[in-house]
């Protein structure tokens, strides 16, 4: 099993369980309800609706929750939720999903056990109001416990219970096979999400290049990928200078590039660009052409020499969060089995201070045989990107690829911890993602990456620098990794920034602190979308 920190159980029933505990309705402003609520609930918990709407305790404001008990037989009560999502005419399935965190939280809180959620209906083409209802619950429902208890009270028995929940989705008859499929799918989706803000969640001490590819690795044995790890021998042999640099400052936990591949069994060829006994600048993909995904995976980021300001410099822990949203997409993929192949890279390193750090200064020949003049060793993930990106290009021949990396300040700056930033080389292709992006309630903002760019980082004595300062320090980033992709726009690219929206010091209405798990959503949609296409 793989370590996801959510205790919740999901079923589809047509009937309400006899040993439920609570009952969950959601509300638009105005009184109506969203969704199957009076075929599905029985008299007393309509009732119950309407009590709370009547007295105007319930609303149907976003996000608001209230409560009302019914009673059940002598003793017996159970609690009907209504949860509002605002006005009817804005409901969409991002407010579905932020309702459903909010009542996911006051369902630990009340230490219910046994839930029965009426879906909302959604009008939008595609979209399921029940996913986005499951998919709210699932991910506020995660609690990062790997750490707790030592030294601390240990939990009674009831906080024991508490934690798990047992959630059912109300369905009519007729739809209960198609709310299954989808049910499930959503569960995929958010064991993988969840997954992946694990593994981001633990520290560097926990978390090291080499400790990083053993998860990888058994990862892939669990879901049935196929992994391979290049080292920092074959990272030499390869000529990758960037991540070969910016992991020279830890001996003890040297550099990996670590290779996951899917391929559809349906296909009948072997996982792209496995079957070769060695990877070089000749190396081909057998098969289709992959989707190719890169992340960025800096376990801990100390800045090297440039090094950062001691604040909150422990939030570091999350450098390695483009990454992980890379291998939470590599579970997903093996468990949805999309019909077209996928290779995952995650290009990892220490940023660390020692007598064999990087230094400024330095000139750095990359995979690919771009030169680089340091100008700031804090500018290290567009390093060990740049080797990613070129190798898994040239090695894969894919159809398209996306990076993901924590990568500039600048871009928290100009975005804030809402919006990812969206560059690339092809229009079309970052259209794409947007649409995508739109679906899962990611946000994402396209920013420019062009010649005037490109030319900000230009190098007096190599080919570029890999930092030309503040001065738009996102689009430089990304001016940066587009010497790494085909400068023909052959092989469509897009960058997406992730700085912002990578970790959050808040609770949000159904992620909670810490790392958040951002972009695996987005890439699964992506995925699936180009599988839908290349059936015509």
């Amino acid at each position: 099993m793989l370590p996801t920190n959510t205790d919740v159980t999901v079923e589809v029933r047509t009937k309400i369980p006899n040993n439920c505990d609570a009952i969950v309705v959601f509300l638009a402003e105005g009184g109506k309800v969203c969704g199957d609520a009076p075929p599905l609930l029985g008299s007393g918990q309509m009732q119950s609706v309407e009590r709370l709407i009547k007295a105007g305790a319930a609303r149907g404001k976003a996000r608001e929750v209230t409560f009302d008990l019914v009673e059940c037989g002598a003793d017996d009560y159970k609690r009907v939720y209504v949860v509002g999502v605002g006005p009817s005419d804005k409901l969409d399935a991002e407010r579905i999903r932020q309702a459903a965190g909010t009542v996911a939280r006051a369902v630990r809180k009340h230490r219910i056990e046994r839930v029965a959620l009426v879906p909302p209906v959604l009008r939008e083409k595609g979209i399921s109001g029940t996913e986005a209802a499951v998919t709210g619950f699932l991910l506020a429902s995660y609690d990062f416990t790997e750490y707790r208890g030592t030294g601390r009270k240990k939990p009674d028995a009831d906080d024991d219970k508490a934690r798990h929940v047992n959630l059912t989705i109300l369905s009519t008859d007729a739809a209960a096979k198609d709310l299954r499929a989808r049910v499930e799918r959503a569960e995929m989706i958010c064991e993988a999400q969840n997954y992946a803000r694990t593994i981001a969640n633990r520290p560097g001490n926990e978390i090291n290049p080499p400790r990083l590819a053993e998860v990888a690795r058994q990862m892939c044995k669990e879901v049935g990928l196929t992994c391979r790890v290049l080292d920092e021998k074959e990272m030499k042999r390869l000529g990758m200078g960037g991540i070969l640099a910016v992991g020279a400052g830890s001996n003890a936990t040297p550099p990996r590039m670590i290779v996951m591949e899917y391929a559809p069994k349906s296909s009948g060829s072997k996982a792209p660009g496995s079957g070769k006994k060695k990877s070089g600048r000749n190396g081909r993909a057998s098969g289709a052409k992959p989707l190719l995904v890169v992340g960025k995976a800096i376990t801990f980021d100390s800045g090297g020499i440039s090094i950062k300001p001691a604040e909150k410099m422990g939030r570091m822990v999350y450098d390695k969060c483009g990454a992980m949203a890379v291998l939470g997409l590599m579970v997903a993929v093996a468990r949805l089995k999309p019909p077209v192949p996928v290779v995952g890279i995650l290009s990892s390193a220490e940023n660390l201070l020692s007598e064999t750090s990087y230094r400024p200064g330095d000139i750095l020949r990359m995979y690919n045989g771009v030169t680089v003049e340091v100008t700031n060793t804090d500018a290290e993930g567009r390093l060990v990107l740049g080797d990613a990106l070129a190798w898994g290009v040239e090695t894969y021949k894919p159809a398209a690829v996306v990076d993901l990396a924590t990568l500039t300040g600048g871009c928290v700056v100009a975005l804030g911890q809402s919006h990812a930033g969206l560059m690339g080389n092809d229009d079309e292709f970052i259209d794409e993602i947007k649409r995508v992006a739109a679906r899962t309630g990611e946000k994402v903002w396209h920013l420019p990456v062009g010649d005037d760019q490109r030319d900000q980082i230009k190098s007096d004595v190599a080919d570029i620098v890999n930092s030309a300062g503040r001065w738009g320090s996102p689009i430089t980033a990304g001016a940066f990794l587009s010497y790494f992709v085909p400068r023909d726009g052959s092989v469509p690219w897009a960058h997406l920034d992730i700085a912002g929206v990578a970790d959050t010091e808040k609770d949000l209405p159904y992620i909670g602190k810490g790392a958040t798990g951002w972009g695996v959503r987005t890439l699964v949609e992506w995925v699936e979308s180009r599988a839908a296409n290349s059936r015509g």
